[in-house]
């Protein structure tokens, strides 16, 4: 399996609220002794028809260098058809980035709700075996309408057929007659001028409003949406870290733009004690950006 680089930015113990750990004493010296940072499980498309494709995504990033992680166990996928499986495990200084891709394809219709898959592992904060999960997934799948059988088709296609020869003889015959007996024109009337359309209101710049309840919200949520709304206008892909984005050059020559993506990501990853200080420091940047 090859390797590709990655920069995995640690998350503080309170937001990993979906990493829930379990004792279980009896596996412990099977278990790999591991800092989980994120584990976190999406589905796209969200809506889909029976027999389309879904890829069901697990990401997990831990500190250490591994080059495979054991003992994952994968929900329960009764009503899906497996189409394929592929796990990467990319490697950095900064530890490891694992990433399962799930091809699927819906039999049944209906909203269907993915259990958390699973990780057991020796959780290297407390020295303990850990059950941890990430979060379900909900998808709809639309039932595919019904096709016609042969013979109901050939019937529909028998009825159909004189019916639309019927159709275009008359208005063969109605087209020759008007022809015949048209009248003269009517004197062309002066056109009547048209309204000219009311042109739709300038779209709202979302950034200046996520900036401004920041400052007056300073939290790990609102920095958060600062994060995603700045990674959406570079054109950031969801599996993009802030090393893969700086590597190709997403921020051009905007070194502004650079201090803003790398005090954002700090503030947005960093430990609950040191959350207010990286705050004051991606709002710095910010204001600095915006003058800039």
């Amino acid at each position: 399996m090859g390797q590709q680089p990655t920069d995995c930015q640690p998350l503080p113990a309170s937001a990993l609220n979906f990493l829930v750990p379990v004792v279980a004493p009896a596996s412990a010296q099977t278990l790999a002794r591991l800092h989980v940072r994120s584990f976190v499980m999406t589905a796209e498309p969200k809506t889909l028809n029976v027999g389309d494709t879904l890829r069901l995504r697990i990401v997990t990033r831990v500190d250490e260098n591994v080059g495979q992680l054991d003992n994952v166990t994968l929900p329960d996928l009764a009503g899906f058809d497996s189409l394929g499986d592929e796990r990467v495990c990319a490697s950095s200084g900064h530890g490891t980035e694992c990433t399962e891709v799930l091809a699927l394809s819906p039999t049944e219709a209906g909203d269907r709700t993915i259990a958390p898959t699973t990780l057991d592992a020796i959780d290297a904060r407390s020295g303990k075996p850990s059950h941890f999960a990430t979060n379900p997934v909900t998808i709809h799948v639309i039932a595919a309408g019904p096709q016609p059988s042969g013979v109901t088709r050939t019937l529909v296609e028998d009825l159909l057929r004189p019916i639309a020869i019927l159709v275009l003889v008359g208005a063969a015959a109605y087209a020759l007659l008007w022809g015949f007996g048209r009248r003269p024109r009517p004197k062309a009337q002066p056109p009547i001028p048209v309204s000219q359309p009311i042109a739709p209101p300038a779209p709202v710049d979302p950034l200046p409003q996520l900036i401004a309840a920041l400052a007056a919200e300073r939290t790990r949520p609102r920095v958060l949406a600062v994060r995603d709304e700045i990674r959406r206008r570079i054109g950031a892909r969801e599996d993009e870290t802030l090393g893969d984005l700086l590597r190709r050059g997403a921020a051009g020559s905007d070194r502004a733009l650079v201090d803003v993506l790398r005090a954002v990501e700090r503030a947005s990853f960093i430990d609950d004690d040191q959350l207010p200080g990286a705050i004051d420091e991606a709002l710095a940047a910010l204001s600095n950006w915006k003058r800039a």
